[in-house]
């Protein structure tokens, strides 16, 4: 036992050698060792620092939000936090309203700014439906069409609003006249999901006489599916 401890040891000569490479290697490389070390720490400080004056600008923004309570007051907060969702849920907000009433053009800029402010969702979808229905209140139906168009035709878009995006559509055809228009969407729909209520509605919409039918686009705020 011994003896395979003894060979097991380290060599005296190996040992020095050893240490004497280590301690050339500190003297060389030692200082950009810890400059290296010190550039670390430093990282994570201001990577600390950083998330903490995160954490203070939205605990400032949600106080800001919580303490507006006029329309004044939240006209203010929008253009104060401008691009945080917040901001842009407030812009909804008064685009429904100019929607309602009857100020297309100042619903249409609302609905816009919402639009490029808020997250992908929901909220963001129902922004983008009151924007088409604004714009073709606003007399500007070939920029509506276009608008539910894109909605209609993204395979990515949940089907509920996509296919309320086509009734849309079959709806201001409907409003035109052009019936066949109205049936070509309804088939669409149909395609997209036949449990649809909106596909059953855009069926309807071939019987109805667009001349003596009002149209359901008719002023009524958006709704969000």
């Amino acid at each position: 036992m011994t003896k395979i401890a003894a060979q097991s040891d380290p060599q005296p000569e190996q040992t020095v050698f050893l240490d004497e490479k280590l301690r050339t290697a500190w003297e060389r490389y030692g200082r950009l060792i810890y400059a290296v070390i010190g550039l670390g720490a430093v990282a994570i400080v201001a990577k600390g620092a950083i998330n903490y004056l995160a954490d203070q600008k939205e605990l400032a923004v949600q106080r800001d939000f919580a303490a507006a309570t006029t329309p004044d007051a939240f006209r203010q907060f929008a253009i104060d936090h401008r691009g945080h969702p917040l901001a842009a849920l407030v812009e909804l907000k008064f685009a429904d309203e100019s929607y309602l009433n009857w100020k297309f053009a100042e619903a249409t800029t609302g609905y816009s700014k919402a639009i490029s402010d808020l997250p992908a969702g929901p909220f963001q979808d129902r922004a983008r439906l009151g924007l088409a229905m604004s714009q073709f209140r606003d007399g500007k139906a070939s920029d509506a069409e276009a608008t539910l168009r894109q909605i209609l035709n993204d395979d990515t878009q949940l089907k509920a609003l996509r296919c309320e995006a086509g009734y849309d559509l079959a709806d201001i055809a409907a409003s035109t006249g052009r019936v066949d228009d109205v049936q070509k969407l309804a088939e669409r729909l149909m395609q997209i999901d036949p449990t649809s209520p909106f596909a059953e509605r855009a069926f309807a919409l071939r019987s109805e006489n667009p001349a003596s039918a009002p149209s359901s686009a008719a002023i009524a705020a958006p709704a969000s599916h």
